[in-house]
Order: structure tokens, then sequence, then C-alpha cells
């Protein structure tokens, strides 16, 4: 299957537009938190630039992604929208909603020495009727543990290994993903990495061509990626001794090391 993505340097409001009822199967994204630019006495760069300025109504946004969205949606967000996300998400459009968490393993030990480490990321995921959801029952817990993953172009990436994690649990093959606020690219690195296809907005230039070469360069798995309930399926073939050789190794090893 052939990667197809659509990437628009723009505001995601105005993309929006753009876009059917029900387009993309999967919104992932990583919202501005407008939280985190502040002093930080040298030890960390705190001030995330315009990667952490909110320039849309959260409301008007929230309502087009359930718009656009067929199935599921996360949104990473700042510990202050978490409310409103969830109740938006909630009482206007009647989803099922879960507070999730990003714990990272290994968090910056800055101000470590008098405070809890800074350790978690929030995400708000929401769930239309009929969606898919693939995560195996051991690991459904809202709490995923993952490392940060470093990248220079951008002050806010998220992890492509969790970003890929999400996405085989949320899709299939050859479904659409969306990250209205593509920043770092990760999402799009992550989606071709599991044979989806990709829509990234991003109104930062900057931003936009860094991300654009580094979708560009990634490579898609040479075996269309599977779901985690794929994997059980392959396991139980293989304990088969009538069951045919599968040959999936690579692929699994690529998305799941």
């Amino acid at each position: 299957m052939n990667f197809e993505k659509r990437l628009y340097l723009d505001d995601c409001m105005n993309v929006f537009q753009k876009l059917k009822n029900g387009e993309v199967s999967l919104t992932l994204t990583d919202i501005p938190y407008d939280e985190v630019n502040r002093e930080s006495g040298g030890l960390r760069n705190l001030n995330k630039g315009v990667a952490d300025i909110i320039t849309f109504p959260l409301d008007d946004f929230i309502d087009e992604v359930v718009r656009v969205t067929s199935g599921s949606i996360y949104i990473f967000c700042g510990s202050g929208q978490i409310s409103y996300i969830r109740n938006r998400l909630i009482e206007n459009h009647k989803l099922s909603v879960r507070h999730c968490i990003w714990e990272k393993s290994n968090p910056s030990p800055m101000n470590g020495h008098n405070l809890w480490l800074s350790s978690i990321e929030n995400c708000v995921f929401a769930k239309k009727p009929g969606a898919v959801f693939y995560e195996d029952p051991k690991r459904r817990s809202s709490v995923w543990k993952n490392p940060t993953e470093h990248y220079k172009d951008h002050p806010t990436p998220k992890p492509v290994e969790l970003m890929k994690r999400l996405i085989l649990a949320s899709s299939v093959s050859g479904d659409i993903v969306l990250d209205p606020c593509m920043g770092s690219g990760a999402i799009g690195v992550a989606a071709k990495i599991c044979g989806r296809n990709f829509i990234g907005i991003e109104m930062n230039k900057k931003y936009f061509e860094n991300a654009k070469k580094r979708i560009d360069y990634t490579t898609s798995a040479p075996i269309l990626p599977v779901t985690t309930l794929d994997l059980v399926k392959i396991e139980k073939l293989k304990k088969n001794k009538n069951a045919k050789k599968i040959d999936l190794e690579s692929n699994i090893c690529t998305l799941y090391n």
C-alpha cells in the first residue's frame, strides 16, 4: 500500500473547512498547552515559543475535530485544559471519554532535589460509537509509560513509539490519521510506519518544513503493520503445527521494540 499524505501550511481552522464530515478515522494531536512559557533560572528552557501559544478558540477546534473524525480522538493538552475538553466532548457531543496520562520513564530532573518530578503529560481520549479499539487487554490502563524522545527541531515533541501504539490501538491499515497541530511531525512519522495515511496541518513555516522532511525520510514498514489483536492471533497460529509459517518478526520488532 502506498502512503498518502496531505500536508497544509495553514491555520487548522481554515483547513477544517476543506474536510468532509467523518473524513478521517482517527485524530491524534498535541495542542499548544498555553501554560509553559516562563523564566526557568537557567537549568532548563521553559520558554517553548510559538509552539505553546494557542491560536484558535478551543471549543470551535473540538467541534471541528469531532465533525471530521469517524472513530477516535486523542488530544494531548495542558492540565488547565483537561476539564474543558472533557466537558465539551461529553456534554456537547455525548462521547465516551477517558482522561489518559503519559508517564515519562525518563523525566527531567529539574528541581528534583526539592519537588516531585514533572513526569506526566495529559491526554483526553474520546471514542465515537463503533470506533475500533485493538489494544491488548493486558495493556489497557489509561496510564501509558513511555520515555521521552530527543528531537532538536521542535521544543515539545511527542515520542514516535507512543504515537505508534495509539495509532495501532485505534485504527486499521489504510485509515486516515489527522494531526491538526503537526509540530514535530512525530504523528505523521508514526502513521507512515503503521501503514496509515496522514493529514497534517502546521501554521509555523519552520516547523512545517522540518516535519515534512522528517515524514518524507521515514520508511514505511515492508509489511502492513498489524494491530495488537492481530499479534495475539499470530501467536496462536505459531503454536498450531498445522498452520502455515508466518514471517512477521521484522514487522513486529519495528513496531514494538
